[in-house]
């Protein structure tokens, strides 16, 4: 099952890292829920930001291994 996903990683970085997003988001959000009975909807913007981030990582280690 590891090895699945490890290959869907290599395969579809870009899928994986929206899939963790949400996933995490998610865990977040509802621990936030749960504990205060509070949304705080700015923090969807460190979520993109994050996201973002990791999106450029992905697209620069992918062009390094062309280049290698």
């Amino acid at each position: 099952m590891i090895n699945k996903y490890r290959k869907f990683i290599e395969e579809h970085p870009y899928a994986h890292i929206i899939l963790v997003m949400l996933l995490t988001s998610f865990i977040g959000i509802s621990i936030e829920y749960i504990v205060n009975r509070d949304f705080i909807g700015s923090e969807i913007y460190t979520a993109i930001g994050l996201t973002l981030i990791e999106f450029l990582r992905v697209k620069r280690r992918k062009r390094k291994n062309e280049n290698a």
